[in-house]
């Protein structure tokens, strides 16, 4: 692989150090910019892996940096990825952009060399035939809870409490909750993700997403789809398994408190993914079919 190059746009110059102490020994080469202006001149300099930016600096910040970047034909599928310490300073607009990962500080070495990692192997196309099933959920255990957690902060502006259960919570299934249905498909695995939104919480993401409108339930399901199916893009973004997971349309239904859930017995779920917040709570189940 002759492009190693990942530019980094970071006025901080201590953060600048860290991510080339962690990038160099992966064998990156570290190219850095001070500004969203100077980092626009250095993408048509020469050819990046990857590019990771803050979101807060002087001249040019991270998202106006991104807008602009998207404009050049071939950085508008770009796997961008921004760095901050405020994820409040997001719209629920930008919660929504395609390849953009959200890496919050203090930020972790652990994150930082797993995103590096994930990256050689996708670009090196390194193959993931021989993955074990058990591997790919415990990616998805690990995934999934970081998905939705940065997600309901970022429209909700309220940092939800996780928890990963391995059985159905209680009464989780009831009239008037939201679902939405995924199919994700993985070699020879089926799974099933679905986003279990309560009223209360649906009504938070989409009074956020759909500002000025009444929160009529069209309305709210159309907000609540582009939530689920950010989430469900962002699965596979740095991820060892980017080519090889099939993600599906949406089916939406209202919940009820049937002991099946889309025809699917309640033993069949692996996992269990319980956000709540102030607003409301998002479950997120994930099966195999």
């Amino acid at each position: 692989m002759k492009n190693k190059n990942i530019l980094i746009i970071e006025d901080d110059s201590a953060m600048v150090k860290l991510f080339e102490l962690i990038a160099k020994k992966s064998g990156f080469n570290v190219i850095s910019a001070s500004n969203g202006s100077e980092g626009l001149k250095k993408l048509s300099q020469q050819e990046f892996l990857l590019v990771i930016t803050d979101l807060k600096m002087p001249i040019m910040n991270g998202i106006d940096f991104i807008k602009q970047a998207r404009k050049i034909p071939k950085f508008m599928n770009f796997p961008f990825v921004v760095v901050t310490g405020n994820l409040t300073e997001f719209s629920a607009d930008v919660a929504l952009l395609g390849n953009l990962t959200l890496l919050e500080k203090p930020l972790k070495q652990k994150e930082l060399q797993e995103l590096l990692d994930n990256t050689l192997k996708i670009t090196s196309g390194e193959t993931v035939s021989t993955v074990p099933e058990e591997e790919v959920i415990s990616f998805l255990k690990i995934k999934l809870p970081k998905i939705s957690s940065l997600m309901l902060e970022i429209i909700t502006k309220i940092k939800p409490q996780l928890n990963i259960l391995e059985k159905v919570p209680e009464n989780s299934f009831f009239e008037g909750n939201y679902f939405a249905s995924h199919l994700l498909i993985f070699q020879n695995l089926k799974l099933g993700i679905i986003f279990n939104f309560d009223k209360g919480i649906s009504e938070a993401i989409s009074s956020e997403i759909a500002k000025g409108n009444t929160l009529t339930p069209e309305v709210i399901l159309e907000s609540l789809s582009k939530v689920s199916i950010a989430m469900m893009k962002k699965i596979p973004e740095n991820s060892p398994y980017a080519s090889t997971f099939t993600p599906s349309i949406p089916i939406f239904l209202i919940g009820n408190e049937n002991k099946n859930l889309f025809g699917t017995l309640k033993n069949n779920f692996v996992a269990n993914i319980y956000a709540k917040t102030d607003k409301g709570i998002l479950t997120i189940h994930l099966l195999k079919l």
